[in-house]
């Protein structure tokens, strides 16, 4: 078994649009006050746009997923 941990955070972009943003393994000893804190200056950093619209406005939500994976088989690869 193998736990993957993700941060998965909602933003508004320029249109007032959803934009979804997430990162593999944070730090999960963060604060909520801190976690809320970092993706608001992501959002004051405007390095993403497209077609002249910022991706990530301001901050809306943010969460962890937590997922587990579990191997049923595995096969070899074919050497040829």
């Amino acid at each position: 078994m193998n736990r993957v941990v993700k941060l998965v955070s909602i933003f508004r972009n320029g249109a007032g649009k959803s934009q979804t943003w997430s990162l593999s393994n944070p730090d999960t000893t963060k604060t909520p006050s801190q976690i809320k804190g970092l993706l608001g200056e992501l959002a004051q950093l405007n390095l993403f746009q497209k077609d002249g619209i910022r991706l990530f406005e301001t901050v809306v939500s943010a969460k962890y997923v937590e997922t587990i994976e579990t191997t049923i088989f595995e096969e070899e690869p074919v050497i040829r």
